[in-house]
């Protein structure tokens, strides 16, 4: 058989390599909320010395998956972009079958609700999703989800009217194993709950909440009550 590719199981690989050691991963899983965080915060949730930590970077860089952003004398670290997201969101559906053990607290709060990158993931992005198609607001179109005229104008009424409405993707959930809003259509609507007060950050992690105000307008406005 031919190989039409001859250098992808070397690029597999080295995916493989850099996503292989628990302090890089923790470290690319800490930055999948999209933020930009310093060697030193990084080093710390990795629970590395600053020296290791540079060298992981260091390395990730190097390997395409961070970016390092220059502001003055300090130095910042993201995700290189969504599609990086994607790839470890994939890697993570991908894990052995769990064992029975009742799940962290911390845990939890991410299945139930979380960002995955720049959009809503867990069981509340899987639900708004859901709500969206159903109610006709997003229908999919050649493999990407768009915004309809029905959606232009609730969107509109909850003062969102950009000059040009973005498109989406299903992005498969690595806990729902179901499909949630991915993609810049993903972000933007993301955002703008977040802008609207309806969701909140827990403890400044991936993990999120609808708040009270939250509640009462996914119910009113989308008819998705949560919990």
């Amino acid at each position: 058989m031919t190989d039409v590719l001859p250098s992808a199981h070397y690029e597999l690989a080295n995916l493989g390599e850099q996503v292989a050691d628990p302090s890089r991963a923790a470290m690319l899983l800490s930055l999948m909320d999209g933020s930009a965080r310093p060697a030193s915060e990084l080093a710390g949730i990795a629970g590395v010395t600053p020296q290791t930590a540079s060298s992981h970077l260091r390395r990730l860089v190097e390997g395409g998956l961070l970016v390092l952003e220059r502001l003055g004398r300090h130095h910042y670290f993201r995700l290189a972009g969504e599609e990086v997201a994607d790839a470890l969101e994939a890697m993570a559906l991908l894990r052995p079958p769990a064992r029975r053990v009742r799940p962290s607290p911390e845990r939890v709060e991410l299945i139930e609700a979380r960002t995955c990158y720049l959009h809503l993931a867990g069981r509340l992005g899987v639900a708004w999703l859901d709500t969206l198609e159903r109610r006709g607001l997003i229908h999919l179109s050649d493999g990407a989800l768009a915004m309809t005229s029905k959606g232009t104008a609730q969107f509109a009424s909850l003062r969102l009217a950009p000059p040009q409405w973005p498109a989406g993707k299903p992005c498969l959930d690595w806990t729902e194993r179901r499909a949630h809003l991915g993609g810049p259509l993903g972000a933007l609507l993301t955002q703008h709950l977040f802008g609207r007060g309806w969701l909140a950050r827990r403890n400044e992690s991936r993990a999120v909440r609808v708040t009270s105000r939250g509640a009462r307008g996914l119910a009113q406005h989308f008819s998705l009550r949560w919990p």
